[in-house]
């Protein structure tokens, strides 16, 4: 029986999309192992092949010289690609035995259909207002999805406007806010022995569209334009102010605290009220609908979606988070643990140790100190309070709160003592803590700390989702990661997959690690993982040059004082 496309998905099928106000879209990068042995970063970005989309809406590689995040003032946005991918096979047959191939106009020729055949739909959508009141008539987006014909290769703006009926639209009639845009590439045959340098590393053949996000700008009712009292000043160009302030978003006043504080704007009044300024932006969902329409008679369409967010500017993009958007969906997923309980215990120890590592990457970009003297719980009682402080630290503002030289589970033995901040050192909490994280990256040290104490991890690392007595969507404990918020606005955590697997590394230690106390070290060989980097480390350093001996006294001296030495 003759093979036909049985089925098509969009790679990838879910892509973070970034704001930003310059004209010209992020380069494409990759993460590497940081090649500066006197950095503290564990990775840096590193340009890859980034596709430039041409006046034809067709696109040419090119390898950029360098990571540029910046136009001057003007952030460059992401703005991913995607690409359809076709899954052919015989009707009939099990899925097992469908092949993928990426989906070309040549492939589509080959079945008797075109790039018509093809239609691109975009559902783009921003429900943060109508969350915040349980109001579905202040969500903003497409209505209806934006629909493009695969042979279309023009740019579509998608223009967001109130839901159509709603008695007193936020966005007035007539107007809109612009979500972003998205265009379906125009393909072109890949070169084959052409000598091009991106040949082997990207194919132009491929059917992909691209989303181009929103260029970060604030919208809101008159009122917004106008400058407040106090700090706040004005929170919206009056070209931007055109919201209908009687929608029900401007002046609300929330019942309980919002999180991420960002998401909600308001001035803090005389009474302590803190009403809504009525701003809104132009982030947004967007939901991709992928049909192909084969010829047949009485054939449905293919049917393939894809999912984009579209968010505020990273700052800090050659640091891994240590929770990533892949661990929340394996989080979610099937076989989770069926999966974790497959690893070896190489690369269960791998895989701890990459956790660390990002671990460390994320205590590396975050002001420790600020987040302890804002959200640190005070503490009472003998199962918290130390019964004496720890012997010159100097972390006591506020006293006897989280993480402070009085908290029970501050260990003097694996935390520096935390000295005044001076110009010097205007953060010491971080310095400590970040000089005990690059410790235990090192898995022999961490080991170590396990053998040692061995319920020190399970103690100080907090459960999925747990939040203790007294801790509040305002102040937590400083058990790991310490005063870090959820998107619930309570502590942040790990996933129930990550934990889970971390300790079952932690159990697999203690049970196979031989620890000689009296001399403090680990007997257990060092991991194939680690002695690469060691290696790789080393070969980065400059060769040192042996010092020896002056052979005779007759020959000059050089004083090492003056050296330097």
């Amino acid at each position: 029986m003759a093979r036909t496309i049985m089925a098509i998905f969009v790679d990838p099928p879910i892509a973070v999309a970034r704001l930003g106000g310059s004209n010209v879209p992020q380069d494409a990068y990759r993460w590497v192992e940081a090649n500066n042995p006197r950095s503290d970063s564990n990775t840096v970005v590193d340009p890859w092949w980034t596709l430039e989309v041409l006046g034809d809406g067709s696109v040419e590689p090119y390898m950029p010289k360098e990571v540029r995040l910046r136009d001057g003032e003007l952030i460059r946005p992401v703005a991913p690609f995607f690409e359809i991918w076709a899954l052919t096979g015989e009707p009939g047959s099990p899925r097992s035995r469908w092949h993928e191939e990426r989906l070309t106009p040549a492939l589509l020729k080959k079945y008797r259909t075109d790039e018509s055949a093809l239609t691109i739909q975009v559902d783009a959508k921003n429900r943060k207002a109508a969350r915040r009141i349980a109001n579905p008539d202040l969500v903003y987006g497409t209505f209806p999805p934006v629909s493009v014909r695969g042979d279309d290769h023009d740019v579509h703006t998608l223009f967001a406007t109130s839901p159509p009926g709603v008695v007193i639209p936020m966005i007035p009639l007539g107007r809109n806010i612009p979500l972003g845009s998205i265009q379906i590439i125009r393909s072109r045959p890949q070169p084959q022995n052409s000598g091009a340098d991106w040949e082997d590393a990207v194919n132009v053949e491929v059917i992909r569209f691209r989303f181009n996000p929103g260029r970060g700008r604030i919208y809101g009712p008159p009122e917004a334009a106008r400058k407040a009292e106090g700090d706040h000043g004005i929170a919206v160009e009056e070209v931007n102010a055109f919201l209908d302030p009687d929608a029900g978003w401007f002046g609300y006043t929330p019942l309980e605290n919002i999180e991420p504080a960002d998401t909600y704007d308001a001035v803090r009044d005389v009474e302590d009220i803190i009403p809504s300024l009525g701003v809104i932006d132009d982030t947004c969902e967007a939901r991709i609908t992928v049909s192909l329409a084969l010829p047949g008679r009485g054939r449905t369409p293919l049917v393939a979606h894809a999912n984009i967010f579209a968010g505020p500017p990273d700052f800090a993009p050659d640091r891994r988070p240590f929770l990533s958007l892949a661990d929340e969906l394996q989080d979610r997923g099937k076989n989770t643990d069926a999966r974790s309980a497959a690893l070896s215990p190489s690369e269960r120890e791998r895989w701890v140790q990459d956790l660390f590592e990002r671990i460390f990457e994320t205590l590396s970009q975050i002001n420790i100190d600020n987040l302890q003297l804002d959200g640190a719980m005070p503490l009472t009682g003998r199962n918290r309070l130390r019964h004496k402080p720890i012997s010159g630290d100097h972390l006591v503002n506020p006293t006897k709160s989280a993480m402070t030289r009085w908290d029970k589970l501050r260990n003097d033995k694996t935390l520096n003592t935390v000295e005044f901040a001076t110009r010097a050192v205007p953060l010491p909490l971080f310095e400590a803590a970040r000089t005990r994280h690059r410790a235990i990256q090192d898995m022999e040290a961490l080991k170590l700390l396990i053998a040692q104490q061995p319920k020190r991890l399970e103690t100080l690392i907090r459960r999925p989702f747990e939040v203790e007595k007294g801790e509040s969507d305002l102040v937590s404990s400083m058990r790991m990661p310490p005063f870090m918020r959820n998107s619930n606005a309570y502590p942040l955590t790990l996933s129930f997959w990550q934990y889970k697997l971390l300790m079952q590394w932690v159990d697999w230690v203690k049970s196979h690690v031989d620890v000689k106390t009296q001399e403090g070290v680990v007997n257990t060989k060092i991991s194939e993982h680690a002695r690469e980097r060691r290696e790789r480390v080393l070969a980065r350093l400059p060769p040192v040059k042996p010092r020896g001996r002056a052979k005779r006294r007759s020959q000059p001296q050089r004083s090492s004082r003056a050296k330097g030495r």
